[in-house]
Formats: C-alpha cells, structure tokens, sequence
C-alpha cells in the first residue's frame, strides 16, 4: 500500500490543529486584555483604586464635618 500523500499535505493536517489551538488562545488573550481595560485605558485595578481612594477621601470628609 502506497501513501500518495505529498508531505506538505501531511504536514500541514497533521499540523493544523495545533495552529488551531495556538490561535484561539492568543484571540481570547486579546480578548481579555481589552475587556480588563477602562475607556480611557487604564487598567481596571487601576480604576478600582482610584475609586477607592475617592470614596476614603469623601468618607473623610463627611467624617469632618459632622457635628
């Protein structure tokens, strides 16, 4: 029995699968990357610190000023 296969052929079959996977996996990298991103392009860590850090500020100042 005769394989009239050119390797190429083979190759890339035996290959693409594997390219496949590798593909999807950097597309749902991307994907989350830009998902963990504000609109104005900071990351969403930074965002929740920045909003941390204003509602202190604002807990400090209502702490001040009550009677």
């Amino acid at each position: 029995m005769t394989n009239d296969v050119p390797w190429y052929v083979s190759l890339i079959v035996s290959w693409l699968p594997f390219i496949i996977f590798i593909a999807a996996i950097l597309w749902s990298s991307r994907q989350l990357r830009k998902s963990l991103t504000a609109s104005d392009g900071r990351s969403m860590a930074q965002v929740v610190d920045d909003l941390a850090r204003e509602m202190k500020r604002a807990n400090d100042i209502r702490h001040d000023q009550a009677p």
